[in-house]
């Protein structure tokens, strides 16, 4: 891990080296899971329904496939990833959970859904919603430790 030096005026932040299994290039920005079909803390991949707990962090650059990175675990990022839709809350502050099968993050519309108990996550600006699923990039906070 690469705990940034601290100080007064800059956010903390915690970063995690991981390699890219998933098929193709991970986004700066993009959310990320462990590889559970062959877990050893380092593979990570696209979430996917049995990895949503495993939730590993957030691109810090892209990824290339079968490359190493860094991803964010902790503290403040200026652009992440993120799901906007009408039927969730879209205000600063709202919890954020990990999407199945996308790269995103998406606002918890009310209870945290099911199979998810964790928000890794939060808004930390408001996001303008959409009629259509569609994705922005937002200030975050992340708490994946």
């Amino acid at each position: 891990m690469i705990f940034k030096r601290v100080t007064r005026t800059t956010a903390e932040q915690i970063f995690m080296v991981v390699q890219n299994v998933s098929g193709g290039t991970i986004t700066a920005g993009y959310a990320c899971a462990f590889d559970l079909t062959s877990p050893d803390g380092v593979r990570v991949t696209q979430p996917a329904t049995a990895f949503l707990q495993a939730f590993a962090g957030v691109a810090d650059a892209d990824i290339a496939n079968s490359g190493y990175g860094l991803v964010q675990v902790y503290g403040y990022r200026s652009s992440a990833y993120i799901s906007r839709s009408s039927e969730k809350a879209t205000a600063g502050g709202v919890e954020l959970e990990v999407l199945t099968g996308n790269w995103g993050l998406s606002p918890v519309g009310g209870a945290i859904s099911s199979g998810q108990t964790k928000a890794f996550a939060f808004l930390c600006e408001a996001v303008t919603s959409s009629a259509s699923a569609s994705y922005t990039t937002a200030k975050v906070f992340i708490r994946a430790l």
